[in-house]
């Protein structure tokens, strides 16, 4: 007959008792053990991670992304689309300036020009983006913006405050742009300031 230990309880299994856990902590894996919760029977809880890893090459997060972090390449070309279309209104209003350059009202069709681009920033990149996470660049390409601490959507007065980031370090300071590329969770410093990722649909 095998004598127990007088000792304090070290986490490990004792001779002859396999598959059991600590006293005082039933159905569930000692600290420091990966896993899920375990449920009565056995059954482990789909999706429940008490360490804050998301899956496997996703990093530190508190859940898991409902899409794998976009690749630099793929928002440059949301980036791409988003800025032909906003900048339409402003070549025509370039060549409609250039076509009257002898009248003295010339410069009034470049001006309408700027200034329908800015309209349609504002109503693809802030308002349609806040509301749903993609502008039109980024419902082409199929990714999304959400909050890295919660998963969900961050709203129209972040995309707005991140539209203005972005907007300023683009033009200040040009290595933003090149930031994802070895930055570990691929995010812009713009992305950083409002705590957000950009994920595939």
């Amino acid at each position: 007959m095998t004598t127990p230990p007088s000792g304090p309880y070290d986490g490990s299994t004792p001779p002859g008792q396999p598959n059991q856990y600590p006293p005082g902590q039933p159905n569930q894996y000692p600290p420091g053990q990966p896993g899920g919760q375990l449920q009565p029977g056995g059954h482990i809880q789909p999706g429940y991670n008490p360490y804050g890893q998301g899956p496997s090459g996703q990093g530190n997060y508190r859940y898991a992304l409902p899409g794998e972090p976009v690749g630099y390449t793929t928002r440059v070309g949301a980036s791409l689309i988003d800025g032909f279309v906003q900048g339409i209104p402003a070549g025509i209003g370039l060549i409609v300036t250039i076509a009257m350059h002898t009248s003295d009202a010339a410069g009034t069709p470049l001006s309408l020009g700027f200034l329908g681009s800015g309209v349609i920033w504002f109503l693809n990149r802030v308002i349609q983006q806040g509301r749903t996470g993609q502008s039109l660049g980024k419902k082409i390409t199929g990714t999304r913006i959400i909050s890295i601490q919660t998963g969900e959507l961050i709203g129209f007065g972040p995309n707005l405050g991140r539209e203005i980031c972005a907007y300023f370090f683009n033009y200040i300071c040009f290595i933003n742009l090149l930031w994802p590329l070895w930055d570990e969770k691929q995010q812009t410093w713009h992305d950083k300031i409002v705590n957000d990722i950009v994920v595939s649909t």
